[in-house]
């Protein structure tokens, strides 16, 4: 019964959460110049850490590719960003 119940805790513990889904994303996004320089900000940081649409869109592995590689999204993401942080 004891090593059940290390099993269990193991798999829960060891899930991937959002927040650390969500950390790996923002990481991802750092290799690029606009977001470093947009994550600086302090109001900017706070909206990509707490608002639930940027963290929605972060979340989604194929949004953040989308947002990497294509300038267009890139420039929706940093209008809106802006947008909310106001």
């Amino acid at each position: 019964m004891e090593e059940f119940k290390d099993l269990l805790s193991y798999g829960i513990l060891m899930r991937p959460t959002s927040y650390s889904k969500l950390k790996l994303a923002i990481e991802e996004l750092t290799s690029e110049k606009w977001f470093r320089d947009l994550y600086k900000v302090p109001s900017y940081n706070t909206v990509i850490w707490k608002n639930k649409k940027i963290k929605k869109i972060l979340l989604d592995p194929k949004r953040v590719r989308m947002i990497k590689k294509n300038q267009q999204h890139s420039m929706d993401f940093i209008d809106l960003i802006k947008e909310l942080a106001k």
